[in-house]
This record gives structure tokens, C-alpha cells and sequence, in this order.
């Protein structure tokens, strides 16, 4: 896989994370840059199979944390190699996230997320 393609599945990743899930656009930004069939596991969650699966676990996750996404900010490190991805994602109040992702045709069909 071509540098071009690994950088366009890091500008995937920062327009799912700072307008797909900032956003709460799940079914617009969010799904679109998922495969129907993405498998999430995010770590001490149960693992959700489909991208409608995925989005219920993700509403769920916001409706427990006061009903708005805790809003990421930045992507301070970023990298990938062939298919796969990993970024950090940093939040307003200074929690991180690690989120390694598989991408398929410019979607993440595979997604590991540590929070």
C-alpha cells in the first residue's frame, strides 16, 4: 500500500473523529468511514460486529457520559504502515485514546480502540 493511501486513511480518521464523532453524525460522517460488516473491539466493552451495532454501543457510551461525545481535539501522534493505522486522540480535559484501525477501500473494517 502506497504513503498516499496511508495518508488518506489518517485524514479518514481525523474527519471520523473531529466530525463523525464530535459530531454525533452517526449515520452521515461516522458510518461512512466504517464497513457495514467493522468489527470494534474497544477494551472493556463488548465487541460489536457491524457498523449499526457499533453505532447503538457508541450512543449508548454517550448517553451514559451526559448525552454529548466527550470531544476529541487532537490527533498529536499519527502514523501507519501498509493497511493499518494508530492514532492518539486527545480530549478536551486531557483524557487519550489509542484507536489502531484496519482500513479496507478507505473504510476501517477493523478497529482496536484503548481508552
Amino acid at each position: 500500500m502506497s504513503d498516499d493511501k496511508v495518508s488518506d486513511n489518517l485524514q479518514g480518521m481525523d474527519d471520523l473523529d473531529f466530525t463523525g464523532w464530535n459530531g454525533a453524525d452517526w449515520h452521515g460522517v461516522f458510518a461512512a468511514h466504517h464497513t457495514v460488516d467493522v468489527l470494534v473491539d474497544w477494551k472493556g466493552q463488548p465487541a460489536t460486529h457491524g457498523i449499526e451495532e457499533h453505532i447503538a454501543a457508541m450512543k449508548a457510551y454517550v448517553d451514559s457520559a451526559g448525552g454529548t461525545p466527550p470531544q476529541i481535539t487532537s490527533h498529536p501522534i499519527k502514523f501507519g504502515s501498509g493497511e493499518w493505522t494508530c492514532v492518539v486522540g486527545e480530549f478536551d480535559g486531557g483524557g487519550r485514546m489509542v484507536t489502531v484501525a484496519r482500513w479496507v477501500d478507505g473504510a476501517i473494517a477493523e478497529e482496536y480502540i484503548w481508552s
